[in-house]
């Protein structure tokens, strides 16, 4: 792993500490594949930012920048995957100072 990557790695796995330690063995390579992929967005939107989403080619056509295509299929597999690490993660946590307790 890279170290921009290592460090979202252990952003995300600081998320769920509390989290029972068999159910963050089980989704530790989803944490990694998040790690990456946000990573990955973060470089797409700096070269979105850079050249902008629309190609012009020399001949006057349109069309979406390969980056921009990437970040939009990127950014599905990466909500889908928090979703998901959400969910699994989520689930039987504890919630020590409930308000409505």
């Amino acid at each position: 792993m890279n170290n921009a990557v290592n460090e979202e790695y252990k952003r995300l796995k600081n998320l769920f500490a509390n989290v029972d330690e068999s159910k963050t063995e089980l989704v530790d390579e989803l944490l990694k594949k998040a790690s990456f992929l946000k990573v990955e967005l973060d470089g797409l939107e700096l070269q979105i930012k850079k050249y902008g989403s629309i190609q012009k080619s020399n001949k006057g056509n349109v069309r979406e920048s390969i980056y921009f295509k990437t970040y939009l299929q990127s950014i599905n597999v990466y909500q889908s995957i928090i979703k998901t690490l959400n969910t699994i993660m989520g689930k039987n946590s504890i919630d020590e100072d409930d308000e409505f307790d």
